[in-house]
């Protein structure tokens, strides 16, 4: 099989109603540029008809691989899991709502060909709610705080790497990912591009406010341990607070004699038992990463890959002679993929279980 060019990764969690249009663009896209590609399109549990689909797709769109999930990872699982089975010099990354248009794609590779080795889109004039656009800024903030790196728009599914980014982003083993941190930490050339945003074109948004409060904590989680530094501070000047009052309250008892200080002692005390709490709670957080670490479980479970058919070399003999054996068609089992993706064995042809 021909080793592309460039490699676009896709995850899919019950994408149907866009994924037509997704892969059909991308695909459409790529082929302006004249350079040999791939779409790696990450089935991560879905639950409606994306798999039949992207099944129907790849009959007509031979570039296209599908690799399954075994269940719901998660969308960075699943991204990982594409980056361990891309063959692409330049890879890419683009979420299957079409918030982000694959046309701009051409913008990513253009700016990793003048020698950069990530490229993160920008989205200048986003279509999402107030919400999500403030709690993105915020976000954006604090990271850059933490890791130095001032990026505009760490939250854009449009990405692109070099493939030796991508070979060391793989042996990672740690489960509390966020790409941009990882990216900061590997020490790599990065550039921002400016990319159009659009409306979600079907379906419905994966993203609950819970599950964005989550996904924040995580991000801040991975790349920082200022939560814990900062409840630390507030403790200390909580108790220097506490100390003063206290100093206060026997000056009155001693010059007005019996001095009701009940209310200000039961605010002071909600107040850092309030304090305590959230320190206790930030404290387990970080403690259940590691117990999450220690169990060494891995990060995604490949459950089956589907190659392309193509036409073995047996099929074009036939062909020639009319007798027409047309197409075989490659799958790949894969289980155990996940803590260490990069130490699996590059398969070809037929269908292996491991």
């Amino acid at each position: 099989m021909e080793t592309p060019d460039i490699s676009v990764v896709i995850p899919v969690y019950n994408e149907e109603p866009n994924l037509r249009e997704v892969i059909g663009r991308t695909a459409a896209a790529l082929e302006k540029l004249n350079r040999s590609f791939e779409i790696v399109a990450v089935d991560d549990g879905s639950s409606d008809g994306s798999v039949a689909l992207l099944e129907e797709l790849q009959r007509d769109e031979p570039r296209l691989r599908i690799v399954k999930l075994m269940r719901n990872f998660g969308q960075t699982p699943a991204m990982y899991a594409g980056f361990s089975n891309v063959r692409g010099r330049l890879v890419l990354s683009i979420d299957s709502d079409l918030q982000n248009p694959p046309e701009e794609l051409a913008k990513l590779i253009a700016k990793l060909d003048e020698g950069f080795d990530v490229v993160q889109g920008w989205r200048e004039i986003r279509r999402d709610s107030m919400f999500r656009r403030y709690a993105s800024k915020i976000m954006n903030a604090i990271v850059s705080w933490s890791t130095g790196i001032h990026l505009r728009d760490l939250g854009c599914g449009l990405k692109g790497y070099r493939r030796e980014v991508i070979d060391q982003m793989v042996r990672f083993s740690h489960h509390s990912r966020y790409v941009p941190a990882e990216i900061v930490w590997l020490g790599v050339r990065i550039a921002e591009v400016q990319v159009a945003h659009c409306e979600r074109a079907g379906g419905e948004s994966k993203y609950s406010l819970w599950t964005l409060l989550r996904l924040n904590f995580d991000m801040i989680a991975s790349v920082t341990t200022a939560p814990i530094k900062f409840i630390g501070l507030v403790g200390w000047l909580l108790s220097l607070v506490g100390f003063g009052m206290g100093g206060l309250i026997f000056a009155k008892r001693l010059i007005y004699g019996d001095f009701n200080q009940m209310v200000t002692v039961t605010a002071l005390f909600f107040t850092l038992a309030g304090v305590q709490m959230i320190a206790t709670g930030l404290m387990c957080e970080y403690m259940s990463r590691i117990y999450i670490e220690a169990q060494n479980k891995p990060y995604f479970i490949v459950k089956e890959i589907v190659e392309p058919e193509e036409k073995s070399r047996e099929g074009k003999v036939a062909d020639r002679s009319g007798a027409g054996r047309g197409r075989q068609r490659q799958r790949r089992d894969t289980e155990g993929a996940g803590a260490e993706p990069a130490s699996l064995p590059r398969r070809r042809g037929g269908r292996r279980t491991s």
